[in-house]
């Protein structure tokens, strides 16, 4: 039988016990006390446990500890117009903090909040009503019991329908996962989070997200992940260590075949006949160039210095061996891979029902191909380029798609610096990359928190490196050397975002039939801090030895308990 957790907010225990004892003998259901002034409610299809909160204070010290399926707010009349507007002032207090937050993602679900009003004065409870749909409260009931209308156990057992329906309709459960770009160190950020969440989750591994979304870094992390190898076997190959199934890589860009040579000999080319056409023009006293002529046509001689192919080639190499795919329509679940048009300047979504046809492996390069590193791609007679120049993450196609339960990775964030003046002592290329930093966080954050807004049915949980790891994501984002470093970072990072937000990720973790244990983690995040500069891949194993996990995959779609809450 399904357990569920109800927050009552209301203006004494009086009034609640009332209320309970109403329910109870509405339905002839079994009632009993539970723990500190809770009071448990026992129906065939579920059991329902009702913790009383009074005031302001002990609402908000609940919502902080405890995860809360739903929340009743009790408005109704009780005689005394005077203390009716004192509530209704307690009630607007307690809403409006619920939805004035500063961490978006701990937002309550206002699609889960039922209000109880009645009184005589019909004006005055419209303008509540108004009020309260543009808070975004869906459910209000009102009691009809001042011409004899209704008995408090008639309204008790309309109230206990709503509850019913609310928290046990079924619904398709459903997760992804969403990782951003931000160079190299990016991908070492993300596998790093990902190990961290996977060493939480008792029954399952990232490996069981219901869709995966990719973008520049991103979208190298979820290829491989989707394709179902294991983060443990992808950081070991980055290591060094032998033992997966992917062998060691190297993605240092210091190598010839990184060098844009095609791309240098084909602009000396149109350098080449501009010039001679010019020469030809003054020869024949047509006039010669301009000092301005010549500095915009110099401009156009500067090109990408580096190409993706040889990136593309490793991934195609790790995604066609045996047991993966490079193709789309074959995955076990689905991917998809953002990428921008670079003449329309449109984002295009690799692996829709209109992309799946180009391999997974050249849809990551098109995706990664940032500029002014990397020169754009083609494919199929259009140019594409980073799909992080359109779009942060594409968690809002995730959502589109029917997932619930988000996990958002995005390591390209900017560094705060405490020390005033600290970014102006830095050069051009420092300040260029926090700008671009600046830009596409503040980008993310405004458009998920109206996406969360929009669907408060979603949860989302966005994984960030912490200040300190900011700084050294700064120093150079294709720097392949501080794997140790990064993934280190990020695996304490994200421990200590699962144990703030640890009731919540509990409760939305079970309605998607998985389990939080954190203890194996804190294990290792205790050994990764104990290393100190002599950090080895062997500590982030829990005894410090090396055991490559490979995940016990399945070909369905995880799906959690059948009656979800909403």
């Amino acid at each position: 039988m399904p357990h569920r957790r109800i927050m009552y907010c209301g203006p004494d225990r009086g009034t609640f016990d009332h209320l309970l004892d109403d329910l109870v003998r509405a339905r002839g259901l079994e009632g009993a006390p539970g723990d500190e002034g809770s009071r448990l409610v026992r129906h065939g299809r579920a059991e329902l446990c009702w913790v009383p909160a009074f005031t302001l204070d002990q609402a908000q010290a609940l919502l902080a500890t405890t995860f809360l399926n739903m929340i009743v707010v009790d408005l109704r009349w009780t005689g005394d117009d005077e203390e009716q507007r004192g509530r209704f002032a307690k009630a607007r207090t307690l809403l409006h903090a619920l939805d004035d937050v500063e961490d978006i993602e701990t937002r309550y679900g206002f699609h889960r909040i039922v209000v109880l009003v009645s009184g005589p004065n019909g004006p005055v409870i419209d303008d509540l009503l108004v009020e309260l749909g543009g808070l975004g409260i869906r459910h209000v009931l009102k009691e009809r019991r001042f011409r004899g209308e209704e008995t408090g156990e008639h309204f008790a057992g309309r109230l206990l329908d709503e509850a019913l329906e609310l928290l046990l309709q079924p619904r398709a459960a459903r997760s992804a996962l969403c990782a951003a770009g931000g160079g190299i160190t990016a991908i070492f950020f993300e596998l790093g989070a990902l190990k961290c969440l996977d060493d939480c989750l008792v029954d399952g591994s990232v490996n069981d997200f219901d869709m995966y979304f990719g973008i520049s870094a991103g979208a190298v992390v979820t290829s491989v992940i989707a394709n179902g190898f294991s983060v443990d076997e992808f950081m070991a190959a980055l290591a060094g260590v032998e033992g997966g199934r992917i062998p060691p890589i190297n993605l240092s860009m210091a190598r010839l075949g990184h060098l844009n040579l095609p791309d240098l000999r084909w602009r000396l080319g149109v350098a080449a006949r501009e010039g001679a056409r010019s020469l030809w023009d003054l020869a024949r006293g047509r006039g010669g160039p301009t000092l301005d002529g010549l500095f915009l046509g110099a401009t156009s001689l500067i090109g990408a210095p580096f190409r993706s192919d040889q990136y593309e080639e490793l991934l195609a190499g790790i995604l066609t061996g045996p047991g993966s795919t490079n193709r789309f329509d074959q995955l076990r679940r689905p991917l998809y891979v953002g990428a921008t048009n670079q003449d329309t300047r449109r984002h295009v979504l690799w692996g829709d029902e209109e992309h799946q046809h180009v391999p997974i492996s050249k849809a990551v390069q098109a995706s990664l191909s940032i500029n002014p590193a990397f020169s754009a791609v083609q494919i199929e007679g259009a140019w594409y380029e980073d799909g992080a120049v359109t779009r942060t993450s594409n968690f809002a196609e995730a959502i589109r798609r029917g997932a619930d339960l988000l996990f958002i990775l995005d390591p390209f964030v900017p560094y705060h610096s405490k020390e005033p003046g600290f970014s102006q002592r830095r050069g051009m290329l420092y300040n260029i990359d926090q700008d671009v930093r600046s830009l596409s966080f503040t980008r993310y954050e405004t458009a998920l928190a109206q996406a969360l807004r929009r669907h408060p049915e979603v949860c989302s949980y966005t994984l960030l490196p912490n200040n300190r790891l900011r700084r050294v994501l700064s120093v150079n984002p294709m720097d392949h050397r501080v794997y140790l470093e990064v993934f280190r970072g990020a695996y304490q990072a994200t421990l200590r975002r699962i144990g703030a937000v640890r009731h919540r990720l509990v409760g939305d973790l079970a309605l998607h039939g998985l389990t939080l244990d954190t203890g194996p983690a804190e294990q290792i995040a205790a050994r990764l801090e104990a290393a100190g500069d002599r950090l080895r891949f062997e500590d982030f194993f829990v005894d410090g030895r090396v055991v490559i996990r490979r995940p016990r995959l399945s070909l369905e779609p995880r799906r959690g308990p059948k009656a979800q809450a909403g």
